[in-house]
């Protein structure tokens, strides 16, 4: 079970690809005490299912990054493999928010943040665990010990981890469960402006009713707080607040932070933010064609069910 730190000699370039065993080149390794897992510059990066360790890194500190995951790998100076039996137990209660992504989960996220809450944006073992074993209910455990050295207790996690969204939540005995939503057309054309050259109406509407079984799955274990983002986009400190007491937390947030925060682009300076696509004009007859697409491929009985009539 002994550990091994390993200097970074090479990484990819990719800034949105998830986060895989395969993003370093690393030099030959020492061995390790197991206390350093736990040292505050070293935090989870991803898993190598293969031999069976966690890869973490060890960056500058990091906290407060719009994508956790980005700036683990542009920063990471050594990886500490650690096997997965040295791992400690999972945490008992961390909030996690699942979003169908582009509907202000970031923003949530920087509000906890500025409110004193331990919150992380986007940490990716989740989004590989999700992707490339979704039915593996055997890593629970290792999915919680990584969680127990990242320390934070607000995840936000990216949108393709609605695939197995029972594996995550499942990794913790009493998690919070937050869901974020948005107008389906409103976000349609949010995903469209970051990739307009490859934007179906047809193949947009069928990606989020895919997003949409996640949360079902969750609806019917957990109960799932739902945010949309037409009721926070201006972030008040009331409906932050209320989120936050939600969580159990004694944090709360000044009126003029909460402003302060909603004037902002909570994705600035990424690949995703405002100023990324301030070029791409609107498409009108995107829209149109996508809301004739989602009127057929709505999930008419998951909506009923869940009373989730803004979709």
């Amino acid at each position: 079970m002994s550990l091994t730190e390993h200097a970074v000699r090479q990484r990819i370039a990719s800034r949105t690809s998830v986060s895989q065993a395969t993003d370093f080149v690393l030099e030959t390794g020492r061995p390790l005490d197991r206390s350093r897992m736990f040292d505050p510059d070293v935090s989870p990066y991803c898993f190598d299912f293969d031999d069976r360790k966690l890869l973490c890194v060890s960056t500058p500190d990091i906290a407060g990054a719009t994508f956790f995951y980005q700036s683990q790998r542009q920063q990471a100076r050594s990886v500490v493999k650690v096997p997965f039996d040295a791992l400690p137990e999972a945490p008992a209660s961390p909030t996690l928010i699942f979003s169908i992504g582009r509907c202000g989960s970031t923003l949530l996220h920087r509000a906890f943040d500025a409110a004193g809450l331990r919150s992380v944006s986007e940490p990716d073992y989740f989004t590989q665990v999700a992707l490339r074993r979704p039915s593996d209910p055997a890593l629970r455990s290792v999915i919680g010990g990584a969680t127990q050295l990242l320390g934070y207790t607000v995840i936000k996690l990216r949108a393709e981890c609605n695939h197995a969204p029972l594996l995550i939540a499942g990794a913790f005995r009493a998690p919070r469960v937050m869901f974020v939503l948005r107008d389906p057309v409103d976000w349609a054309a949010s995903v469209r402006r970051l990739s307009p050259a490859a934007a179906d109406p047809g193949g947009i509407a069928a990606l989020l009713r895919a997003l949409l079984v996640g949360l079902d799955s969750l609806m019917q274990h957990y109960d799932v707080r739902i945010c949309y983002y037409e009721d926070f986009r201006s972030l008040t400190a009331h409906y932050v607040n209320d989120l936050l007491a939600w969580t159990g937390a004694g944090a709360r947030i000044r009126p003029a932070l909460a402003a302060e925060l909603a004037a902002k682009d909570a994705q600035e300076g990424s690949v995703v933010s405002r100023e990324s696509v301030r070029d791409v004009p609107e498409d009108p007859e995107f829209r149109e064609a996508f809301r004739n697409e989602w009127a057929r491929l709505r999930p008419a009985a998951l909506i009923d069910r869940f009373a989730l009539r803004r979709l």
